[in-house]
């Protein structure tokens, strides 16, 4: 029996007291009874076999474990100090990953946010911006539109057309009127719209996103078209000054011819029935023809002088040669009152050929009177810049459009 414990240091009885089976360690009786057989070999002589309870060559009996040390069933290894190390890198290396990917969210979200507040601050600085030279643009035209109206009217081809007559008459006094009451307005303006296209020159080289800088680009195209226009438009209304002085003095002027031969039919006509009355008041009308011939005259040259390159040398040859022809009309008279009869018929003849080569000059006026050539010559003249002018227009006008869509949906 002793023998079978000393093989069996620890068994499990199958009968215990207690709750449940107990874990029996026969530990101290093992050492025990291996203390007294080692004896017992001293005084034998040595000559016994290896003790029972010898767990292992060079071994010592296991001892009785102390409390709070862990006890392991056959089979199982208590835990390392390297296995648990290993368990902790273990768990560090799963944590640390974790760190490292929510630091990163957190830099991204940062730098995402900042990038995000400073997309915002430049978006309201560019609005701002866009907003102050828009305002400018509409300050300006306070001024421009006045100066516009005033172009259009210029444009007007019934402005300078013979229907053009009482009310509807062209007044030279009234566009100078209107011109002095812009023309004041105009360098300022150009100094404001210049300013304004620089300043969104220079922020176009600092934006990156296409509808900015389209934006940017649509307030210089209306800057840029209202300069434009201005140019343009002054071209037409300085224009326009030349040619309606000339209209008038040429209206004047060919009035003045109509009045002359007007004039010229009642003296032929009193002179028919050859009397010293009906003479005398023939005279009276041949002066009154002359008076209206020479005034021709001078409105003629009046014009001419009023628009540089105007031609009406066609209509002055046909007035010296009525004047000449009515000349030789009042001679004519003079010698009849005179009762010089030879006289009389020289007169008679030399007025009769110039009143042919006045038809023939009257022939190659055309079917334009002077006022219809000053009206075509200013057509002429203003068609470049009228065209230019309408375009520029057309583009403040669109870019405007843009403005008022773009800053509606940015703000």
């Amino acid at each position: 029996m002793a023998a079978k414990r000393a093989h069996h240091p620890m068994h499990i009885k199958r009968r215990t007291r207690g709750s449940s089976n107990e874990i029996s360690f026969s530990v101290l009786d093992a050492a025990r009874e291996a203390r007294d057989a080692e004896e017992r070999d001293r005084h034998e002589g040595g000559s016994g076999g290896p003790s029972l309870f010898t767990l292992g060559k060079g071994k010592k009996p296991r001892p009785t474990p102390v409390k709070g040390q862990s006890i392991v069933l056959s089979g199982e290894a208590p835990a390392s100090p390297s296995a648990s190390s290993s368990a902790v890198d273990r768990k560090m290396r799963g944590i640390v990953p974790v760190f490292v990917v929510v630091c990163a969210l957190l830099v991204i979200t940062l730098v995402g946010g900042q990038a995000l507040m400073s997309m915002r601050e430049q978006q309201k600085s560019l609005l701002d911006t866009l907003n102050d030279q828009v305002d400018i643009i509409k300050s300006c035209d306070e001024s421009l539109l006045p100066f516009d109206e005033l172009v259009i009217e210029q444009c007007d081809a019934k402005r300078l057309s013979p229907s053009a007559t009482g009310d509807a008459a062209p007044s030279a006094e009234a566009l100078n009127e209107g011109y002095r009451a812009v023309v004041a307005e105009i360098a300022p303006m150009r100094a404001q719209l210049e300013d304004s296209i620089a300043s969104m020159e220079m922020l176009q080289s600092s934006l990156s996103d296409n509808d900015d800088k389209e934006a940017a680009s649509q307030v210089v195209t209306a800057a840029r078209s209202r300069l434009n226009m201005l140019d343009a438009g002054v071209n037409i209304i300085e224009e326009s000054l030349m040619a309606t002085e000339a209209f008038l003095k040429a209206r004047s002027g060919w009035n003045a011819v109509i009045n002359a031969d007007a004039a010229i039919r009642e003296a032929t006509a009193l002179a028919e029935e050859m009397s010293k009355e009906n003479i005398l008041s023939s005279q009276t009308k041949g002066n009154e023809a002359l008076a209206f011939l020479e005034e021709a005259q001078q409105d003629f040259s009046q014009a001419e002088a009023a628009y540089p390159g105007l031609d009406l040398a066609a209509f002055e040859a046909y007035v010296v040669k009525r004047m000449e022809s009515q000349q030789a009309a009042l001679a004519a008279d003079d010698a009849y009152l005179s009762r010089n009869k030879e006289e009389l018929e020289a007169q008679n003849s030399r007025y009769n050929a110039l009143e042919e080569e006045a038809a023939a000059l009257a022939q190659e006026l055309g079917e334009d009177d002077p006022e219809q050539i000053v009206a075509l010559r200013f057509c002429k003249e203003i068609e470049a810049d009228q065209g230019a002018y309408e375009a520029e227009r057309l583009k403040a006008g669109n870019a405007d459009a843009f403005l008022r869509e773009y800053l509606g949906t940015a703000s």
